[in-house]
């Protein structure tokens, strides 16, 4: 029988792998719809960048919600309005109906996993924070895993319709029922002292500039990781791979990414988050290094695989440097402001390689600026991370 924190670790992992299998499908659908409908990969990739900058919005009301009240019904509901979205996708006829189907509901569906997964682990691990998050974040990448192949197959077999109808689907039976069984761990404390704790806490982290040097960092590193992850079938097919088989790098990128986290969460609480991201960032430099140099088709299967490594590492570790930093009394909604960083790159970085493409025929000058991005985020991240005067505010949670 598992106890309590493991049985939340593993609803946790359900979820973010059925919410990760669908979301992770939108580099398949986006040259399908160009194609289909006659519209540029960047004006199809500015539908993620609504979805992202929307559900950074969204998710500071759900952190506000989860820091008092806990994180079961409000994930619930926001991964319920995020199969709506799905299932609305697939009865599109025009642009601006991706946009609201997909942009707005999906967006809003998305807007609670990080914010949630990383506050609840947070409170239910201390010793062994770091690997309980990669486990649970590794639920992302099994998503990345499956879900390019699957939807191929879906659009391959009966069309890009009923694809989107059964992640619609898959979301509201697995990922609404599961979602309910999450929980932060009780504690006996008065209700005054766990209402008022993460007010304090929120002000002391919002006036620590190492807050804000994070947000900027995760900005950056957002950017690259959705730009190559979005790209990347694209990329492949652009360098003459059938969409079945270009799919697969979506796939590569899944296994380096199960890998990453659970190496990196390992590191982390051995070496310290440092170390371990700046390790993860290399790995990605060099990967990034390969696209450039535009190395045999047959390699990009494996060049993406370790992206994947390097960048869910990353990401991986910097959730628990925030946790380090700020503590948990408030990390709902400090993981929504940090969120809301990583969101603004993530939804510029797609939409930037689509529209460069667009004019330049070509991912070079992106994956090139992705280069920079991640030195200068890897700066950043240093800053935020230097030690600072204690803040400390007393330790709440929501049932």
């Amino acid at each position: 029988m598992l106890a309590p924190r493991w049985r939340v670790v593993v609803s946790l992992f359900v979820v973010t792998s059925c919410i990760a299998t669908a979301v992770s499908t939108f580099g398949v659908f986006l040259p399908v719809l160009a194609d289909t409908f006659g519209w540029s990969r960047g004006a199809v990739s500015v539908v993620l960048s609504i979805s992202l900058m929307l559900g950074g919005v969204a998710a500071f009301p759900v952190g506000r919600i989860a820091d008092r009240h806990g994180p079961r019904v409000v994930l619930a509901v926001t991964v319920a309005i995020g199969a709506v979205g799905f299932v609305l996708s697939a009865a599109i006829d025009a642009l601006w109906h991706l946009y609201l189907s997909y942009g707005v509901l999906v967006g809003i569906g998305m807007s609670s996993i990080y914010v949630l997964t990383a506050a609840t682990v947070a409170r239910w691990f201390e010793a062994r924070r770091g690997l309980a998050l990669a486990i649970v974040l590794s639920g992302f990448n099994l998503g990345w895993l499956t879900g390019g192949p699957l939807a191929a197959f879906l659009i391959g077999h009966w069309g890009w319709r009923t694809a989107y109808l059964v992640l619609g689907v898959l979301v509201a039976a697995v990922g609404v029922p599961v979602s309910l069984t999450v929980r932060y761990p009780r504690v006996m404390q008065p209700r005054a002292v766990i209402a008022a704790a993460p007010a304090a806490a929120r002000r002391a982290a919002f006036g620590d500039t190492r807050l804000w040097f994070f947000v900027t960092a995760w900005c950056f590193l957002g950017l690259v990781f959705m730009m190559v992850t979005v790209h990347s079938v694209s990329y492949a097919r652009d360098r003459g791979l059938p969409l079945e088989q270009a799919s697969l790098a979506l796939s590569a990128f899944g296994i380096g990414a199960v890998s990453g986290r659970l190496l990196a969460g390992a590191a982390a609480d051995r070496f310290g988050a440092v170390r371990t991201m700046r390790v993860c960032l290399l790995i990605q430099c060099g990967a990034l290094a390969a696209l450039l140099m535009g190395l045999p088709t047959w390699t990009v299967v494996g060049t993406l695989l370790l992206f994947g490594l390097g960048a869910s590492g990353a990401d991986n570790t910097f959730v628990k440097a925030v946790s380090d930093v700020f503590g948990l009394a408030a990390l709902a909604t400090i993981m929504s402001v940090v969120g809301l960083g990583w969101r603004s790159g993530a939804a510029i970085g797609p939409a930037l390689a689509g529209f460069v493409y667009d004019v330049r025929g070509s991912y070079t000058p992106s994956f090139a600026f992705a280069v920079v991005a991640l030195v200068v985020g890897w700066m950043l991240f240093r800053l935020g991370s230097a030690p600072g005067r204690a803040r400390s505010a007393p330790s709440a949670s929501g049932s």
